[in-house]
C-alpha cells in the first residue's frame, strides 16, 4: 500500500510539473528581443513605443555592472499575436536615430547551439579556402585601450554569446565533416601571426559608430589594396566600439596609412592609425612599463610636490623674493640629484624661509599648530660659530622635520607649503621633501639602532607601548564579545565580519575625504604622481621667473587702479556728505527765522485781528 501511494504521488507531481513547464514554455514564446537600441533609451520610451501592440507584461533593459546600457532589451507580451505584430511593424524601424532589430528571443541552450554551428561552419570554410583571410577574435586582437565588456544576463532568457558548453549531439553530427581541431587552431594562429609579423595589419581608433566595414574598407583603400576590414563590436548589442582592424595586401600600404594617423578624416572625425600588435606583445609592453615605474628607488617624483607654477592660482600673492628663492632651490636640488647615491626621503621635510629668531621648540609648536601632527625630529640649522645676539650661532633660515609615515609628511607639506598665515604673506614657508645621501643615511640609521639598543629607557618605553597595544586589543575584544552576546540573532563570526567591514568602510571613507580636502588647498602647489619624474630644465625655470615677474607687475597695476578707484569713490562720498550738511543747515536756519517772525510780528497780528472783530450784542429781552 505504501509503495503504491508513493508511486501515485510521484506520478501526480510529475504531471503537475509538466503542466507548469508547458505553461512557462508557451509564455516564453511571446518574448522578443530588441537590439541596437540607443544608449539614452528608458523604460517609459520603450513602453510608449510597444504598448500599442498589446499587453506588455515586462520590459527588461540590459545593463552592465557599472550601470551603463548594453543596447538590448527583452519585452514580454501576453499573446503570440501581439508579439508577431510588434516584430512585423517595429523591425528595421528608426528609434532616436538608430535602426533597431526586433526578433523573438531564443532560449539560452538553443542560442549557444546555433552560435557553435556558425563558428564550425566558418572555420571549415576558412580552412578550405587558402586565400581567405583569418578573422580575428576580439578578445585576442583588441588593443589594450579597449576594455572587454561583460555580458549582461536576463533572468531565464540570457542572450549570452559567451556560452562555451559543448553539445554532444552537434559534435556527433559534424564529426565526419569537420577537420581535426588541432589543425584549425594551428592554421588560425599561423595566419594571425603572419598578418601581424608581416606588418600588413593596422589598428584604427576613434572611428564614428555609424561607419560599417564596407565604408571603412573603401576609405582605407586609398593607401593600397585592403584584404579585410573588421569593426570591433559589442558582443550582446552589436554596437560598434569605435575601433577596427584593417589588413592590407602589402606592408608599404600599412606603413603609409600609419603616417596619416590623426590626419585622415572619417565623417568629421580624425582617426588614429597604429600598427597592430599581438596580445602577448601588449601584455609585455604593459609589464615593462609597470617595472619601469617600480624601479624609481630614488623617489624622484616627489621633487614635483609643492612646486609653485608661475601662472597657477597658488602663485597669486607670492612675492618676487619668494619665487626667486623657490626657483633657486629647485635648481640646487636638480644639481644634487645628479649624483646617483642621493635620493628623495619620503618621511623627512626641508623647511625654508624660517625667521631668524625661530628655535627648534618654536618650529615644533608651529608645525603642531597648523597641522596637528607631532614631528619625530625638528631642527633649525645654525652656524657653528657664535654671533652677535645668538650664543649658539646665527640661524641659517632653514630646518628639517621628520615624521613616522610618508602620508603624514605629505599632509604636513601640503598644509604648510606657501601658507600665508604661517610667517606672513611676503615670506611664506618653502617646504619640500629632503634630499639625502645614501651613505650618510645608512650611517645615521645604524647609529640610531645602536643607541636604541644601548638605551634602557627606550627599551622600557617600547615594552610599555606593547603593553598598551595589548590592553587596547583585549578591551576591544571584550566589548565585541559583550555586543555579540546581547545580539544573539546572528552567528558570532558573521557579526564580527560585519563589524570589521563597516569599520573598514568608515575608515576608508574618512581617508578619502581627508585626502580630497588636502588636495583642494589653494596655496599648496603642484601634486606629485608616481611614475612622473619630469625635471624642469634651467630654461623653463628662468621662463617661470619672467612670467611670474610679469604677473606681479600686472597685479601691482591692478592694485593701483583699484586704489585710485576707491580713493575717487571716497572723495565723491565726502562731497555728497558736505552738500547734505549744507542743506540741513539751511533748513534749520529757515526754522529759526520762522520762529523769530512769529515771536516779533505775531503779537501785532493778533491785536489787529482782535480789533477788527465786531462786538457781540446782548439781547434786550429776557427769555
Amino acid at each position: 500500500m505504501d509503495n503504491s501511494k508513493k508511486s501515485h504521488a510521484s506520478s501526480k507531481f510529475s504531471k503537475n510539473e509538466l503542466r507548469r513547464r508547458s505553461r512557462t514554455y508557451l509564455h516564453r514564446q511571446c518574448r522578443i528581443i530588441v537590439r541596437n537600441l540607443p544608449y539614452k533609451i528608458t523604460e517609459e520610451m520603450l513602453r510608449s513605443k510597444f504598448d500599442g501592440f498589446g499587453n506588455l507584461e515586462e520590459v527588461n533593459i540590459l545593463k552592465r555592472e557599472d550601470g551603463k546600457l548594453v543596447g538590448c532589451a527583452f519585452l514580454q507580451f501576453s499573446k503570440r499575436e501581439e508579439s508577431d505584430r510588434a516584430i512585423q511593424e517595429m523591425n528595421s524601424q528608426f528609434l532616436m536615430g538608430r535602426k533597431v532589430e526586433v526578433h523573438y528571443a531564443k532560449d539560452k541552450a538553443d542560442f549557444s547551439r546555433i552560435k557553435r554551428k556558425q563558428i564550425k561552419q566558418e572555420d571549415a570554410v576558412k580552412i578550405e579556402d587558402d586565400d581567405d583571410v583569418q578573422i580575428k577574435d576580439e578578445d585576442e586582437d583588441n588593443d589594450d585601450d579597449e576594455d572587454d565588456d561583460d555580458d549582461e544576463d536576463d533572468d531565464d532568457d540570457k542572450d549570452d554569446e559567451d556560452d562555451d558548453d559543448d553539445d554532444e549531439d552537434d559534435e556527433e553530427e559534424d564529426e565526419d565533416t569537420k577537420p581535426p581541431k588541432m589543425s584549425k587552431m594551428s592554421v588560425k594562429k599561423e595566419k594571425q601571426r603572419n598578418e601581424v609579423e608581416e606588418e600588413r595589419e593596422v589598428f584604427v581608433k576613434n572611428i564614428p559608430f555609424t561607419v560599417d566595414a564596407s565604408e571603412l574598407k573603401e576609405i582605407m583603400s586609398q593607401f593600397g589594396i585592403v584584404e579585410k576590414a573588421l569593426i570591433n563590436k559589442e558582443r550582446v548589442s552589436g554596437h560598434s566600439k569605435g575601433t577596427a582592424f584593417v589588413i592590407f595586401r602589402l606592408k608599404d600600404s600599412a606603413q603609409l596609412s600609419c603616417r596619416q594617423s590623426l590626419k585622415l578624416k572619417v565623417r568629421d572625425q580624425f582617426v588614429e592609425i597604429l600598427p597592430a600588435l599581438r596580445k602577448a606583445d601588449i601584455l609585455q609592453r604593459e609589464k615593462m612599463r609597470q617595472e619601469k615605474q617600480a624601479k624609481d628607488a630614488r623617489n624622484l617624483y616627489l621633487i614635483k610636490e609643492g612646486l609653485i607654477m608661475a601662472n597657477s592660482s597658488a602663485a597669486k600673492g607670492v612675492s618676487k623674493s619668494d619665487m626667486t628663492q623657490r626657483l633657486r632651490l629647485e635648481q640646487r636640488s636638480h644639481e644634487l640629484l645628479k649624483k646617483f647615491n642621493r635620493f628623495v626621503a619620503r618621511e623627512r621635510l626641508t623647511i625654508h624661509n624660517i625667521p631668524q629668531s625661530y628655535t627648534n621648540e618654536e618650529l615644533r609648536k608651529m608645525i603642531i599648530k597648523f597641522t596637528s601632527y607631532k614631528p619625530k625630529e625638528c631642527r633649525v640649522m645654525q652656524d657653528n660659530r657664535p654671533s652677535f645676539g645668538s650664543a649658539k650661532g646665527k640661524s641659517r633660515g632653514y630646518g628639517f622635520a621628520s615624521f613616522a609615515k610618508h602620508e603624514i609628511a605629505l599632509e604636513v607639506l601640503r598644509k604648510l607649503n606657501n601658507n600665508p598665515d604661517v610667517f606672513g604673506k611676503n615670506s611664506r614657508p618653502i617646504v619640500s621633501f629632503s634630499i639625502e645621501d645614501r651613505n650618510v643615511y645608512n650611517i645615521r640609521q645604524k647609529r640610531l639602532e645602536k643607541s636604541r639598543l644601548n638605551n634602557p629607557t627606550y627599551q622600557k618605553k617600547m615594552e610599555e607601548l606593547k603593553a598598551k597595544k595589548l590592553q587596547k586589543l583585549q578591551s576591544r575584544k571584550k566589548t565585541n564579545r559583550e555586543t555579540l552576546e546581547q545580539l544573539a540573532v546572528a552567528p558570532t563570526t558573521l557579526l564580527q565580519k560585519l563589524n570589521s567591514k563597516t569599520r573598514a568602510i568608515e575608515l576608508r571613507q574618512k581617508k578619502k575625504q581627508r585626502k580630497r580636502d588636502i588636495e583642494q588647498i589653494p596655496f599648496a602647489g603642484e601634486l606629485a604622481k608616481e611614475g612622473k619624474t619630469n625635471i624642469r630644465s634651467t630654461r623653463k625655470i628662468s621662463g617661470q621667473a619672467d612670467s611670474h615677474m610679469k604677473r606681479i607687475q600686472q597685479e601691482r597695476k591692478e592694485e593701483k587702479r583699484e586704489r585710485l578707484r576707491q580713493e575717487h569713490a571716497r572723495n565723491k562720498r565726502a562731497k555728497q556728505g558736505v552738500k547734505k550738511v549744507k542743506q540741513k543747515m539751511n533748513f534749520n536756519e529757515l526754522k529759526k527765522e520762522d520762529a523769530f517772525f512769529k515771536e516779533a510780528i505775531g503779537k501785532y497780528k493778533d491785536m489787529i485781528s482782535q480789533a477788527n472783530k465786531q462786538p457781540v450784542r446782548s439781547k434786550w429781552y429776557s427769555e
